[in-house]
Formats: structure tokens, C-alpha cells, sequence
């Protein structure tokens, strides 16, 4: 399996799928290996082997591979040479040796495409592509070529294409020319936080909990808070993570006068995002473009009431949360009011969206992963 992300250090949906599919799927008794653009020692899944560039020093680099340094603006916390780097780790990958027999390559998202072909090619495996998000949604229709390039080469060469919602299958279809027959979905799952939390007595709380991206439609939550905070002089309104929208983001609660009634708390630990989903009034997903949404499905699991973009996969498995258009600032504020006003709408809304986000979970999704397997190597083998 070809990555380039994996928890604890990864950004969003795409670092959390993998850690949970190559865990089900070594459980279910599959030989997995994972690979990764630089070394992470720490990482540990039973029955999961971890591989990157100079993981071990006594395997010498593919012939012609050269060590490269990847340079992080301090702005952004963006690597600002990602094509070199890209290059480096697809090179890394077609020049792999000591695998074992490889059945399927699986690649998720657009940076390992080139070189998990190359790699499919020479061991004869079936090509599997699951796409996270497309570069049209990253960049909202804007999208960088060198990405774009990388992204259709994989989806052309894939035997099959995961996507994780149909809305995002009909936009690989549509946009990418994938063919509809190689095109499965398989939605992403979250694992049961526990059981569920008893109704407190603290302030109310709202929260938006993702990376602080233009796609995620910020903007419109902030204005939105703008319009509910002087009803709510006690409720908190609180946003998790990071990225190159955060000082923008500020700059914006200042000036809408909500600089002291928003918490930006930035980069946070798994525990913390689970002790504020459970204890979230109301957690909201306002974004312009949202191919899944995890974040809405685990709030959705700790029984939190979740109101999200109509643009959001997650709304395709649960009727259970308010739908909003992204642009409808007003008609979020109204949401938003609505189930901190109604107690009983709130709690009917978080128990039903909780039983819907736990209906199906990791396991079936590797067992949907599986079967997507078993129908690209019948492709591959057949005459």
C-alpha cells in the first residue's frame, strides 16, 4: 500500500483511512506493506510492515534513487520543492526490491501514482487507486498541473478506483474520464468513542474541527458565529487545527468583533479532539467542497448534533444532520441556534446521527476494500 501519510503525523481523512484499513486488513489475515515517503520508526501495526526511503541502512537506495530533502515553508507549513519530492519517493517506489510476491498495489490519493504503476507493472500486481479528494476540490477549481497530472495518470492506470462517496465517484467520472465499471465507493467508518457522554451542565459549546483550508469554508462558520454570539453570551465557540488559513482566520474573527468569543486552539492531540467532540454542543462542517468529512462522522459517533455543507459525502449515510448550503451563512446561524434553543431536538438529532455513524465500521470497509481487490486481479488475470 502506497501512502504518504500516517498518524500520528498526518492532516485529515486520508492519514486516519490508512491506519485503520491496513490494520483491518492484516487482521483479516493479509500481508501488508506500507509505504511512506520518509522513516517514522515509531510506527507500529500488528502484522503491518512499514518501508521508506533509508529506513535501513544496510539496503542501499535503488540504483540512480539520490536522498533529497524536503524544504517546509515556516509560513504555511507547506513543503515548497513537493514536485521534487513527489519525483524522489515515486522513483523510491518503482526501484523497490525485497517485497515478497505482490499481488495488488493500492495508492491512495495522487503522490505515488508513477511509481506504484511501475511498481504494479514489474510485479504483474493489479493497481488499485482510492481517491481522498481531487485536486479541483483542494484548490477549488484552480488546480496546481503538476498534481492534476499525477492524479489522472493514476486514475487512468488504475485497474480499480476507490472513491469515498458517490459524489466524488460521479466527479472521477465526469471530470476525470474514469470509467464508470472500474469506480467503487467505500466510505470511510470511525471506531465507537464509547459510550455515550450524559448531558452536562457547562456552557455550550460549538466547534468546527479540520485542517484551516479554503476548502473547508471557515469563513462561513465565523460569520456565522458572528450572527448566534450575542444570543449566546456563555456559549464558546472553538476551532481545532491547522494550516495556511489560520492567521487569515484571525484577522477575520477580529474584525467580525468575535476576536474574544473564538478559540483558535491549532494543532490537536487525538485525546483532545475526542474529550471535545463529546463534550461539543453542536459541531459543525461548513466546507466548499468536502468529498467525505470524517471530522462530521466522529462527532456524529460521540452523539454530538452535526450540521454540515450540503457539498459533504458523510450526508450520503446518515439523514440524521442538518444539510446547509456552504454559502448560507444565515441558514447556519439558524441551525446553529435551533439545537442550542431545543435540548430535545439536540439530543434526538446526536443519538440517531450516533447510531447511524456506528451502523458500519472499519471491518466492513476492508471487507468492501477486499472484495475491490478480488475484482481487480480477475481484470488483471483474465485472458
Amino acid at each position: 500500500m502506497v501512502g504518504w501519510e500516517f498518524p500520528p503525523d498526518h492532516s485529515g481523512g486520508l492519514g486516519v483511512h490508512s491506519y485503520e484499513m491496513v490494520r483491518e486488513l492484516a487482521d483479516l489475515g493479509q500481508n501488508v506493506t506500507f509505504l511512506l515517503p520518509e522513516d517514522r520508526p515509531h510506527l507500529d501495526v500488528p502484522g503491518v510492515v512499514f518501508r521508506a526511503p533509508g529506513d535501513d541502512r544496510d539496503r542501499p537506495m535503488p540504483p540512480g534513487v539520490q536522498p533529497l530533502r524536503a524544504y517546509v515553508s515556516p509560513e504555511t507549513g507547506t513543503i515548497t520543492n513537493l514536485s521534487e519530492v513527489a519525483d524522489f519517493y515515486n522513483a523510491w517506489i518503482a526501484g523497490l526490491s525485497e517485497l515478497g510476491p505482490v499481488d495488488v498495489v493500492h495508492v491512495h490519493d495522487w503522490f505515488g501514482t508513477f511509481g506504484g504503476h511501475a511498481l504494479a507493472r514489474r510485479e504483474q500486481a493489479a493497481m488499485v487507486v482510492t481517491v481522498h479528494s481531487t485536486e479541483y476540490d483542494r484548490s477549488l477549481d484552480h488546480p496546481w498541473p503538476d498534481i492534476l497530472r499525477r492524479e489522472a495518470y493514476g486514475i487512468a492506470q488504475a485497474d480499480r478506483i476507490i472513491a469515498v462517496s458517490r459524489h466524488l465517484r460521479a466527479q472521477l467520472i465526469d471530470r476525470y474520464g474514469a470509467p464508470p465499471d472500474r469506480v467503487r465507493v467505500v466510505y470511510n467508518a470511525v471506531r465507537s468513542p464509547g459510550p455515550e457522554p450524559p448531558p452536562d451542565d457547562r456552557p455550550p459549546t460549538v466547534v468546527y474541527i479540520g485542517r484551516l483550508a479554503a476548502m473547508k469554508g471557515i469563513d462561513t462558520f465565523l460569520k456565522a458565529v458572528a450572527r448566534v454570539a450575542p444570543t449566546f453570551p456563555t456559549a464558546r465557540f472553538v476551532v481545532g487545527g491547522e494550516g495556511p488559513e489560520l492567521p487569515r482566520l484571525l484577522h477575520l474573527a477580529a474584525a467580525l468583533g468575535i476576536g474574544d468569543r473564538v478559540m483558535f486552539l491549532g494543532r490537536i492531540s487525538e485525546a483532545e479532539r475526542n474529550h471535545l467532540l463529546a463534550h461539543a454542543s453542536v459541531f459543525v462542517l461548513p466546507s466548499v467542497v468536502e468529498p467525505f468529512g470524517i471530522a462530521a462522522l466522529e462527532a456524529m459517533a460521540a452523539g454530538t448534533p452535526t450540521i454540515v455543507s450540503k457539498t459533504s459525502g458523510v450526508a450520503e449515510i446518515s439523514a440524521n444532520l442538518f444539510r446547509v448550503d456552504f454559502w448560507d451563512i444565515e441558514e447556519f446561524a439558524s441551525r446553529i441556534a435551533e439545537l442550542l434553543l431545543y435540548p430535545p431536538l439536540s439530543r434526538t438529532l446526536g443519538s440517531q446521527g450516533r447510531h447511524d455513524a456506528l451502523r458500519e465500521g472499519w471491518r466492513d470497509r476492508a471487507m468492501e476494500t477486499l472484495q475491490v481487490y478480488r475484482e481487480a486481479l480477475l481484470d488483471r488475470r483474465a485472458p
